[in-house]
């Protein structure tokens, strides 16, 4: 007994070591193969008998097509093992095919068939794996066969050919474009039919790509939808939660904001600014359906997923006030998101979150310390983190802000954070005058110091140009403060810019400033830069303007024909026009010339039109509150939000209430069951054996009873080596012996249950004397 174990051991090790060698020598016969003559080892290969050595040839193929290299020329000898019962060969033939197939459009169109063939094998997993193939290839005469096998796998009883058929429509559809749209809605409305929820997950998508606006489609589906939404898996709720969540605006009415302090209970509909509500307390009155799929979505806010609780935020922001939203947990949901969230995604949900917190900053005020900067954040997440805090600042939280945020401003190592944090600082100032003035007086006492990187003094001079021109009448002490600034060598040129203009914009109010501060520039206007140089001009535009109309006032001469033009003021408009006319830049030569022409007529409203015009005081806040939630191309272009944000925010207008069609509409329509049995060409699923992988002939399976190593020896009659002549004799068995054991099997599959029984012991004492001992 020992002796037989051990022998039987030694030649399932050796024949393991055979079939190593052998795939060594194969790959090793391939590397030393000289380049010029691989090709034609590589042809052996793929014509060879052996599975293993064409799994070989065909992994070196693909290994071409990934480096980019051409491997057209086994074109021939790669698809013709498209028939092959390995279902790794077919899937790399497959691959290959699909990469050269609008080369070779002859050669591929003789595999179409064996690929059409597929269709109906007993595999499902080869049935999913052909009609995706043929959808894929782009020859345009095989169409109407792809259409066909679509056909036949949307009605296939597995759930995997029927995903297979729903991603074969998206295939169809951009290959073949819009012209084959008819059909392949059939497809998906047929599709939508199905109960298996990873089903539904790929028709949703192929719903997005062919037909995302027709919402027709949805409307017997929508409560089995919502009922299932716990179903499914992440990315499938998300698609359906965006698609309901536009499907709602169209067909279902808006929600009822009562006034619970009223006696009679007055209400609204939600209108589209959530500030114009006017009611202080007020209950929310939900349509029935809409009430079904918000609470078929209430528990996707604990979603591991980030996309899932942004799809879920997205519907409650839009599609209810915010004390449901609130109510919702929504809000703790998307800042947990900040904490566990990797950084490309949390750039997105801070950016969600802010598009949010500027329509209603009520919904994120009490989580204000969860948006101050960690060590660990990037640029861009502080900038949005940054960008938050200013547009939840309120009369109660802006003391503890603007420290934190004045803390940025001077002690960030990243130059971007300390200029986003000043930004953030002159939005928050604009809450009242006390804190303008208060953040004007920190902003002077800062920007002084030289040790201040450029680009930050820079931001500082123009949050405070924009704080100035709010109450220009009470800061002309700091337009004075700002003047000395510019006698500091190594001050910036954009802060340079942003302090003469302002100083011009003051000429009507202080005209004594300007006229020093021109005299000073003069003497470096030559070695300044373009934009400094054009200020300057436009400077001395001003003060000469300003003069102009002084003389017309006091003397009562509009023509200026007693004007003293050899005046200090005149002698400097004449000098800094005299080298603007001959600036190097063509911009500067043409205003100059422009301007001097303007000013030295006997008529000046063209010019005081042209130069003291009165200029919009520049809006700090991030956004007007007043502005709707509405499609509007003006107020969505002045979000400070990525694209991808404005574009996934903006939903369509609700539907008016005297066109709402009625709930009967949304009626559950009849669900396909599964299917029992459909053409020949196809198997049920639960009668496919799983495939052999010896060469031995299929033996009907038999049950046996756990023994012990000697009770098994112990039953056998007593003959020399019998495991090992049973196994010669099997792989000498002729074609005749096979077919006959496979037709006994079929035979016995197609039995009824009482029957079965008698069957397989009848084959199993047929096959018992068949194996006789030889002596």
């Amino acid at each position: 007994m020992a002796d037989s174990v051990a022998r039987i051991t030694s030649m399932l090790e050796k024949a393991r070591n055979l079939g190593l060698e052998a795939a060594a020598a194969a790959s090793a016969r391939l590397a030393d193969t000289p380049k010029d003559l691989r090709p034609q080892e590589v042809s052996k290969l793929l014509s060879s008998s052996s599975e293993r050595d064409i799994l070989k040839g065909l992994k070196y193929v693909i290994s071409l097509v990934s480096g980019g290299e051409d491997a057209a020329e086994y074109f021939t000898d790669v698809v013709k093992n498209v028939s092959s019962s390995n279902l790794s060969i077919r899937k790399l033939v497959y691959s290959y095919l699909l990469r050269y197939a609008e080369e070779e459009n002859d050669v591929a169109l003789l595999s179409v068939n064996a690929i059409q063939k597929s269709i109906g094998d007993k595999n499902e997993q080869v049935r999913a794996l052909a009609i995706r193939v043929m959808s894929e290839i782009r020859i345009s005469s095989i169409y109407q066969i792809v259409l066909l096998g679509i056909k036949k796998s949307v009605s296939d009883p597995s759930p995997i050919v029927r995903r297979a058929a729903a991603i074969s429509v998206i295939n169809v559809f951009n290959n073949h474009g819009p012209s084959s749209k008819d059909e392949l809605v059939d497809f998906i409305k047929q599709l939508l039919r199905d109960k298996d929820p990873h089903v539904l997950g790929s028709v949703i998508l192929a719903y997005r790509v062919v037909c995302p606006d027709d919402y027709t489609l949805l409307h017997g589906h929508f409560h089995r939808i919502c009922s299932m939404m716990g179903e499914f898996d992440e990315w499938t709720a998300i698609y359906f939660i965006e698609i309901l969540t536009n499907y709602s605006r169209h067909f279902l009415p808006k929600p009822k904001i009562i006034n619970t302090a009223s006696i009679d209970h007055t209400y609204i509909e939600l209108p589209d600014n959530y500030n114009e509500i006017p009611f202080p307390v007020y209950d929310v009155e939900l349509d029935q359906d809409l009430k079904e799929f918000l609470d078929s979505i209430k528990s996707s806010v604990y979603s591991r997923n980030e996309a899932v609780i942004l799809a879920t935020a997205r519907a409650y922001f839009h599609l209810t006030p915010p004390k449901t939203f609130k109510e919702a947990q929504v809000a703790p949901a998307l800042v947990r998101c900040l904490l566990t969230s990797p950084p490309e995604s949390r750039v997105y949900i801070l950016q969600s979150i802010l598009y949010m917190a500027i329509h209603d900053p009520t919904i994120f005020v009490q989580y204000e310390k969860r948006f101050y900067l960690l060590p660990r954040d990037n640029a861009s997440t502080a900038e949005f983190k940054l960008k938050v805090l200013s547009a939840i600042c309120n009369e109660n939280n802006i003391k503890s802000i603007i420290h934190e945020l004045q803390y940025y401003s001077l002690h960030s190592e990243d130059p971007r954070i300390s200029v986003e944090s000043v930004k953030a600082i002159g939005v928050c100032s604009q809450i009242s005058e006390y804190w303008n003035s208060k953040t004007l007086k920190w902003l002077l006492s800062e920007v002084v110091k030289s040790d201040r990187d450029s680009s930050i003094i820079t931001e500082f001079l123009t949050v405070i140009r924009h704080l100035v021109q709010h109450n220009p009448e009470n800061n002309v002490k700091t337009v004075v403060k700002l003047a000395h600034l510019l006698d500091i060598q190594d001050l910036d040129d954009s802060a340079k810019e942003s302090i003469i203009w302002l100083i011009g914009e003051f000429t009507e109010i202080e005209p004594h400033i300007g006229p020093d501060v021109l005299r000073k520039l003069l003497k470096t206007f030559t070695s300044e830069t373009s934009n400094v140089r054009y200020q300057t001009i436009l400077l001395a535009s001003k003060i000469y303007l300003h003069e102009l109309e002084y003389y017309k006032n006091t003397s009562g001469d509009e023509e200026l024909n007693n004007f003293d033009r050899d005046s200090i003021i005149s002698r400097m408009f004449n000098y800094v026009m005299k080298l603007g006319r001959y600036d190097d830049e063509y911009d500067t030569r043409d205003r100059s010339r422009m301007l001097y022409t303007l000013l030295n007529s006997k008529h000046t409203q063209l010019a005081s039109l042209f130069l003291q015009a009165p200029k919009p005081v520049p809006l700090v806040t991030l956004r007007k509150i007043g502005d709707p939630l509405s499609k509007t191309d003006d107020i969505v272009e002045s979000l400070p939000v990525d694209d991808i944000v404005k574009s996934y925010n903006v939903l369509p207008p609700w539907c008016d209430s005297a066109s709402i069609p009625p709930s009967s509409i949304r009626e559950p329509i009849e669900v396909k069951g599964d299917v029992k049995s459909i053409g020949h060409s196809f198997v049920s699923s639960s009668s496919v054996k799983p495939e052999k992988t010896f060469a031995t002939p299929p033996v009907v399976e038999k049950k046996f009873k756990l023994q012990s190593l000697d009770d098994f020896f112990a039953d056998e009659p007593a003959r020399q080596s019998p495991v090992h002549r049973r196994i010669i004799y099997e792989e000498e068995t002729d074609s005749d012996e096979e077919s006959e054991e496979d037709s006994s099997e079929e035979e016995s599959d197609d039995d009824d249950e009482d029957d079965e029984g008698e069957e397989e012991q009848e084959e199993e004492d047929e096959n018992n004397g068949k194996y006789e001992t030889i002596e």
